[in-house]
């Protein structure tokens, strides 16, 4: 089988959460004898070589995040549609040119595969924005042969002429593997806090980071892209040098953030909005506590491996327990997220 996956910023991951998803998936499906094509934004890439650990890369000189992504999505699409039997598309940007994919893979026989992503239109943003959002995901869904979505609470949000062609596919979380100790001069002692995340409003990323820093927790690491927008350099200016916090950029270098994630006390969780995070996922393969912010989402993907707050006072109150907190059971939660499972799901339902 050929089959392609397009609308993200590409491999290795650069970037977030549909990257980190491909990053995983893509040479996994490759090395299962498939051939694989992955749309790549090349202003991110300094090496444009055409193979990446057996996935065939694309290069677009079109940005794929922000207004951008509308125009790369069709660039993308045109990219790879001629040499693949399924096009599966990672979000919803690029819905206004939906009817136009359709009806050229209807003409080369091509399967067209959307992921959905989160309810991106609930984000923030402008009215025209959302509006915009909300359209393209209904043109997506509408337009695609299958819908493809990450979470179960984002099932009601499947259209209802697509509920009996779409399909339920997480993000791995055992990948990367918990290593041994590296890097160990990048970190506190212990006890410490952790998050990892895009710094933006619907994170609470001011949530927790007040949180903590009226917890007894003295101790947080906050890994993000805090140089993104006025929110993040606000909350930079606000808590760089407060005691005991390091607010790092992002990081890649999957060994330096596996060790981060090993030896940290307890993971906080600020996503409020959207379907499964491949933090919180990948964190489920770690022992150590999990508190994360109470939606319907969270829930579905951490269900019994989490605690969960909603308030400032409520996360205070459970950081101020940590060393009593109970520990949770991840075990039949784990073996919804791997790889080798997610893997075989996409294959199936590219078909």
């Amino acid at each position: 089988m050929k089959i392609s996956f397009i609308g993200t910023v590409g491999v290795p991951n650069c970037y977030g959460g549909f990257e980190s998803f491909v990053e995983a998936c893509a040479p996994e499906i490759a090395n299962q004898g498939h051939e694989v094509h992955v749309t790549c934004d090349a202003q991110r890439y300094a090496s444009k070589e055409n193979f990446w650990r057996g996935v065939q890369r694309h290069f677009i000189s079109i940005p794929a995040n922000n207004l951008w992504s509308i125009p790369h999505d069709l660039v993308a699409f045109f990219a790879v549609v001629w040499r693949t039997d399924t096009v599966v598309v990672l979000g919803v940007s690029g819905g206004i040119w939906f009817p136009l994919m359709r009806l050229v893979c209807n003409l080369l026989r091509v399967r067209l595969i959307v992921n959905i992503d989160g309810v991106e239109w609930r984000r923030g943003g402008s009215l025209p924005k959302r509006s915009l959002l909300y359209f393209s995901d209904r043109l997506a869904q509408f337009f695609s042969h299958a819908v493809v979505f990450d979470n179960a609470a984002l099932s009601k949000y499947v259209i209802w002429t697509k509920k009996a062609k779409s399909k339920m596919i997480p993000y791995p979380g055992d990948y990367p593997q918990p290593v041994g100790d590296t890097h160990p001069g990048d970190r506190p002692e212990a006890p410490y806090a952790l998050t990892i995340c895009r710094i933006e409003p619907e994170n609470n990323c001011d949530l927790l980071l007040e949180s903590v820093a009226n917890s007894d927790i003295n101790n947080y690491v906050f890994i993000g892209n805090w140089q993104s927008s006025t929110y993040g350099k606000g909350l930079l200016d606000r808590y760089a040098h407060h005691p005991g916090f390091q607010l790092l950029d992002p990081i890649y270098d999957q060994e330096r953030i596996t060790a981060f994630r090993n030896s940290c006390s307890v993971y906080l969780h600020g996503h409020s909005v959207g379907g499964t995070n491949p933090s919180l996922v990948e964190m489920l393969f770690y022992d150590c506590p999990i508190i994360a912010y109470d939606c319907s989402f969270n829930r579905a993907t951490a269900a019994s491996g989490a605690l969960f707050f909603r308030s400032r006072d409520e996360l205070v109150s459970t950081l101020n327990q940590l060393p009593s907190l109970p520990s949770c059971d991840r075990s039949r939660i784990r073996v919804i997220y791997t790889r080798d499972k997610i893997c075989e799901d996409y294959i199936a339902f590219s078909r």
